[in-house]
């Protein structure tokens, strides 16, 4: 069985419910010059099955502790994490604590937030080498970077977690070869040569590309927009950038960027027949996925997350990409294998989920007369049908297509 296969198959047997995630812990008091970590989120399982509270003597960390077993914890992880994103890294944490109890490994989970502070990050690696922990999980990007750059060769296994393509991030020379360190890659983007393959299958006669993201996400940015653009001639695509600000001003870019955008394709693509919009993984951005479909016309919103697709009106079209709950699921599989069978952290090549996701809500696809080829219905792993409802979830149906 490939690692992407478990992955998939270890998805539905958890049922993650995200969606109905309660906060774990009351809110912490502020510790002086400390983040506070209060507002993950976890799903009824998690919360059935371990024992999470916040320090309180450090409203930086939090502690899982198993309670399904009374068998004592075998192994200790640190999960580091970077700055609140409650819904990308409730996942992240979320769904490694049910894959651990899933495979029935009883293992305990110090959590903690660096608030972009590189010193506490390194406080917490430090304490980690000091405190029997025994495999490092960083959560997210930035986390991942600060990994790479401070502690190749060091002494603990690390395995990334939430990250996006360590490759086209420079972290790793390719995907097949394993990086030789104490760090195993893994990736939650799809490499921007199939994601533009399989975007070319649903519209043959694209011609336009406005690209969305986050001016601050610098992942995103290094990881999509500008191998967009590197490969866009080669595949006959005019890319127009549409960069916005986080915070107040995000909803104003949107808005004057998005029509900027429309009015060159419209000088060239009248219809907006051979035209559509490519939301990044900016958090920011997809987040105002409703005013962007207000803003796009006719032109599909294509999303690099499954998670953008969702039931109702405010959803994208169509996306090409990886369900954040799978390459979490990959992570934890890493960590498992590196803990339990002693493989060498060094010896996994970057853990990529392939084929990609998609997922597809006819509801807004007949809004804007967008015809979804039938092999893409046939491989969707989610689909929303016309009255927005879902039918299909991880490649399983949930009720009767209308």
């Amino acid at each position: 069985m490939t690692a992407a296969t478990f992955a998939r198959h270890l998805v539905l047997c958890l049922v993650v419910l995200i969606g109905v995630a309660v906060t774990a812990s009351a809110p912490a008091k502020a510790t002086e010059g400390r983040p506070v970590l209060d507002w993950l989120e976890f799903g009824p399982g998690a919360l059935k099955d371990y024992d999470i509270a916040a320090d309180p003597q450090d409203t930086a960390r939090m502690r899982a502790v198993p309670v399904w077993t009374d068998r004592p914890a075998r192994f200790r992880l640190l999960m580091l994490i970077p700055f609140e994103s409650v819904a990308a890294y409730s996942i992240g944490v979320d769904v490694v604590l049910e894959a651990f109890r899933q495979q029935d490994i009883p293992a305990e989970f110090e959590i903690w937030l660096y608030g972009n502070d590189e010193t506490i990050a390194q406080e917490a690696v430090d304490w980690a080498e000091s405190n029997a922990v025994d495999l490092i999980m960083p959560v997210g990007s930035r986390a991942a970077a600060f990994m790479h750059d401070t502690y190749v060769g060091g002494r603990l296994p690390v395995v990334t977690n939430s990250a996006k393509d360590p490759v086209l991030l420079g972290q790793m020379p390719d995907y097949q070869a394993g990086s030789g360190t104490n760090i195993a890659y893994t990736s939650n983007t799809v490499p921007i040569r199939l994601f533009i393959s399989y975007l070319l299958q649903l519209l043959p006669d694209l011609k336009n590309v406005g690209v969305l993201y986050a001016s601050s996400n610098l992942s995103a940015i290094e990881t999509q927009v500008t191998p967009l653009h590197e490969l866009a001639d080669s595949f006959g695509l005019t890319v127009h950038d549409v960069a916005v600000r986080d915070g107040e001003g995000l909803e104003d870019d949107l808005i004057a960027g998005m029509g900027r955008v429309r009015l060159r394709m419209v000088n060239s693509d009248p219809g907006l027949t051979a035209s559509a919009w490519i939301v990044t993984g900016s958090t920011s951005v997809y987040q105002r996925i409703d005013l962007i479909n207000d803003v796009a016309g006719r032109a599909p919103v294509i999303s690099t997350l499954p998670d953008v697709v969702r039931s109702g009106d405010d959803s994208a079209a169509v996306s090409i990409g990886i369900n954040q709950s799978t390459a979490v699921q990959l992570s934890a599989f890493y960590a498992i294998s590196i803990l339990t069978e002693g493989v060498d952290p060094g010896s996994l090549p970057v853990g990529v989920v392939t084929p990609p996701d998609l997922a597809i809500n006819f509801r807004v696809a007949r809004q804007i007369g967008l015809r979804i080829p039938f092999r893409f219905m046939e491989a969707a792993t989610f689909i929303y049908n016309y009255d927005g409802r879902q039918v299909r979830a991880f490649g399983q149906p949930v009720g009767f297509m209308n």
